[in-house]
């Protein structure tokens, strides 16, 4: 199932962790606004509408923009990103 411009999703700050609660929760939701290229890839343009640190939820960053590369996008590390995944409502 890709990820298409007015999904709602969610953008985990850490690709090998995915909690949504406790310490180890770090991520933003939000909205796809478009895919744009920018420092060298295509990247998922996300208005964010919740945002996650470790675990306590931080609402001054609700309405700004956070570009993580589009799923696929090969590493420095010789991996591929899956940073982003769709909300399903």
């Amino acid at each position: 199932m890709g990820i298409c411009v007015g999904d709602l999703v969610r953008s985990y700050d850490f690709n090998s962790r995915r909690d949504i609660e406790g310490p180890g929760a770090c991520y933003i939701e939000g909205v796809v606004q478009e895919i744009v290229h920018a420092s060298g890839c295509e990247r998922y343009k996300i208005r964010c509408t919740r945002r996650v640190v470790a675990g306590v939820t931080d609402d001054t960053d609700v309405d700004r923009s956070y570009f993580p590369p589009v799923n696929g996008t090969p590493t420095v590390y010789d991996g591929l990103t899956s940073f982003v995944e769709k909300i399903l409502e």
